[in-house]
């Protein structure tokens, strides 16, 4: 049976001190990653980027190296209290669903890990890329990484709803589709405390309906950081859209 989180489930999971422990691993991904995603976002040194949402900021460094003017964003008090700590670049706590910034203020917008598909309805998630193309500036570039459908489905197959544990990381999880198979709930304990994401997998056609109603041509599709061409099975599935 799908467990029932709630609606904004995750104002509590992204702002609990056990987010750092469930993701401790993400901070070392960060050297390759973010010089990867600004190689794919391609746009010129000075350009004016959001980093939507940042969480707590791994990816900055890694950004400004490649001469952007990075801006951070998220709805974690947790996270950008983090975020501040390290990086001393401007901060701004919002919501994706009203992004607090003038209309064509910004020249890129990285939506990165997944980060598209959190509410609940299909309307508040076309919001949100709809907000994106508004901050915009004509032509510029949305650059959306997520999970790849495909291989979500083969990853879950035999192990769903099976508890695993994650030793080194301390938690556990189990992951399972929702009954009509357009989202996936995961729950996680750790540190005593019990977590459920639940995140819409949209399908490719999806994907590009979403960003074309939201105002973007969609320029590349790449299968991985490393820029290698999309499939339909590909582990990450990176949209690099431009503002029509």
């Amino acid at each position: 049976m799908t467990p029932t989180r709630p609606v904004d489930w995750f104002v509590r999971d992204f702002n609990h001190p056990a987010y750092f422990t469930i993701y401790a691993d993400k901070a070392a991904d960060a050297a390759m990653e973010g010089p990867a995603l600004a190689t794919l976002l391609d746009l010129p040194r000075g350009s004016r980027v959001l980093d939507l949402p940042c969480g707590w900021g791994r990816l900055n460094p890694h950004l400004r190296a490649r001469g952007l003017q990075v801006i951070g964003g998220d709805l974690s008090p947790l996270n950008l209290a983090k975020h501040r700590a390290s990086h001393p670049i401007p901060l701004v706590r919002l919501d994706f669903r009203a992004l607090p910034f003038r209309q064509e203020s910004a020249d890129g917008v990285f939506c990165a890990f997944t980060s598209w598909g959190y509410f609940a309805t299909e309307a508040e998630n076309l919001r949100q890329l709809s907000e994106f193309a508004r901050v915009l500036r004509k032509d510029g570039v949305l650059l959306l990484d997520l999970a790849g459908r495909a291989f979500l489905e083969a990853a879950l197959s035999g192990v769903e709803s099976e508890w695993l544990e994650f030793s080194e990381e301390r938690y556990e999880e189990r992951a399972q589709w929702s009954p009509d198979k357009r989202r996936i709930v995961t729950e996680r304990i750790c540190q005593g405390e019990s977590f459920c994401h639940d995140i819409w997998i949209p399908t490719d056609a999806e994907v590009r309906h979403c960003l074309d109603t939201a105002g973007f041509t969609l320029d590349k599709a790449y299968g991985g950081l490393d820029g290698r061409p999309w499939e339909a099975d590909s582990e990450r599935w990176i949209y690099r859209a431009v503002k029509q």
